[in-house]
């Protein structure tokens, strides 16, 4: 049996609606004959591929070095989730996946912890080449994530309510908008104007944030 050292996270650079009414198997095999065929592999190059839906399907026989990150494929596992069509590197995970494609993805690395050791680590094929692959930032994703041996079957989160930084958005908000109304009394109606249009642009600002917050948080950040 081969060391494994690495996890590697790929994505199968498809639109969402790519193949959406045939079996994840048929999908797997149409991923092989792009391998087989058009790219010369005596077999597809990844070992497990993961649907929108969370099925996870075997690929390569875990057994056998995949052909999936070139130079770093004797000592890894090559995992493909469907999707990732015109992401970004720096992209968050729910941009491209569903939360049940990646509840499988997190207890399928948990699982391979427990198979073939604690110490092996997790990465985004865009950490190895100049590519977009997987579509997002891997580690800022893992970063939000605890494995044990109780909890490998789901991932661990907060609600946003107990986020800190999420807290401090609404304060921020809460505050901007209630200087700037108290800020009204005494003052002519076109000062009143003002305030008024700088108070709306406050609040605007503040949802903004709070929204690119909430993505944070669900990425791991806290």
């Amino acid at each position: 049996m081969r060391k494994i050292n690495r996890i590697i996270i790929h994505c199968s650079a498809t639109r969402p609606d790519w193949m959406e009414d045939d079996t994840i198997d048929d999908r797997v095999k149409e991923i092989k004959r792009w391998h087989t065929e058009e790219r010369n592999f005596n077999d597809i190059g990844y070992h497990f591929i993961i649907s929108q839906s969370g099925m996870v399907a075997d690929g390569r026989p875990v057994e056998i070095s995949g052909a999936h990150s070139k130079g770093n494929n004797a000592d890894s596992i090559g995992v493909c989730l469907l999707g990732g069509f015109g992401g970004d590197a720096a992209d968050r995970a729910l941009e491209h996946y569903t939360a049940d494609q990646l509840a499988s993805l997190w207890r399928l690395i948990g699982e391979l912890k427990k198979d073939y050791g604690r110490s092996i680590t997790v990465h985004g094929h865009n950490e190895f080449s100049n590519k977009a692959c997987p579509s997002f930032n891997v580690a800022r994703w893992v970063a939000g994530q605890t494995i044990t041996e109780t909890n490998a079957n789901k991932p661990v989160r907060k609600s946003p309510v107990q986020s800190k930084t999420v807290k401090a958005s609404a304060v921020s908000v809460a505050a901007s908008a209630g200087s700037a109304a108290s800020a009204l009394g005494g003052m002519d109606q076109y000062a009143q104007y003002m305030i008024l249009g700088f108070c709306g642009l406050t609040i605007l600002l503040g949802i903004y944030i709070m929204r690119e917050r909430l993505k944070s948080w669900a990425e791991g950040w806290r």
